[in-house]
């Protein structure tokens, strides 16, 4: 396959979790800004053809604004004045235009960016030779050269919410694949993905809630048994607050709870 736009495609259509493009919100913004100016125009004339219409003597012309069938027959008549039903289909046009315009920026703002890993590895993989040797020659060639969250967006972005699966994601995996992932995961033999090997995001999310399973089944049984050996009861009560303080700490590191979920939790799982 050829390099450029062929090769990039088939990665992005392959991982779509590396499928990172322009939001052009400012553009996007300009556009609906013009849409809306021109809609308050044609607005403003309907309005002012309406009142024509209706203060002119004409018996037809003058029943527009209270009968539709009339007025939409404007058009096929000689002696009728046909410009505000030509001004309401205009704006019709135009409201569709902006109604549909106004419903997509909404569906791409929900979009995420790509998570920070995957945009490295995806401009790891375009400026590698070895890899997607990727070098695009018009004005879109920088597109991929800077992280930028509020400006890109993802047609499947990773959910690497907690810190622990972030950190797992963006330093483990790479020191596992150099110190012994190697030896179990060959690289890609397609032309068009050569040198590249693949982790599973699924894979690392269920380790992490894994890891997450095992200290939360610990720290109980942990705080029980050392306060069972302890008499003194300061000593007691400091520990049930460090117990409770690195409850609270796993619930922040392991999970994407709410501030108010981790109260809860903190506050029911104090040791009695």
């Amino acid at each position: 396959m050829p390099e450029g736009y062929p090769r990039l495609a088939s990665l992005m259509g392959t991982h779509p979790e590396m499928a990172a493009f322009r939001r052009f919100g400012s553009l996007n913004a300009l556009n609906l800004l013009y849409l809306q100016a021109e809609l308050i125009g044609l607005e403003d004339q309907l309005q002012k053809n309406a009142k024509i219409d209706a203060e002119c003597g004409h018996f037809e012309r003058s029943i527009y604004h209270r009968d539709w069938r009339t007025l939409s027959e404007s058009v096929t008549r000689d002696d009728g004045d046909c410009t505000q039903w030509q001004t309401m289909l205009e704006a019709r046009r135009k409201l569709t235009e902006y109604n549909q315009a106004i419903y997509l920026q909404q569906i791409i703002t929900k979009l995420g960016p790509p998570s920070e890993q995957d945009f490295k590895s995806l401009k790891s993989w375009m400026n590698d030779p070895s890899m997607g040797n990727i070098y695009l020659l018009g004005p879109d060639s920088d597109v991929w050269e800077n992280f930028d969250a509020s400006e890109l967006v993802c047609l499947k972005p990773n959910r690497t919410d907690s810190l622990v699966t972030r950190f797992l994601t963006n330093k483990l995996v790479t020191m596992f694949h150099r110190i012994i992932g190697h030896h179990f995961k060959k690289p890609d033999q397609l032309d068009i993905h050569r040198n590249t090997v693949y982790y599973s995001q699924a894979g690392v999310v269920r380790f992490s809630k894994l890891l997450g399973t095992v200290f939360a089944s610990l720290l109980p049984i942990g705080s029980i048994v050392v306060l069972y050996y302890l008499n003194s009861m300061e000593t007691r009560l400091a520990l049930i607050g460090v117990f409770t303080a690195m409850f609270s700490l796993a619930l922040g590191i392991f999970t994407n709870g709410r501030m108010v979920e981790i109260f809860s939790a903190t506050a029911a799982y104090a040791p009695d």
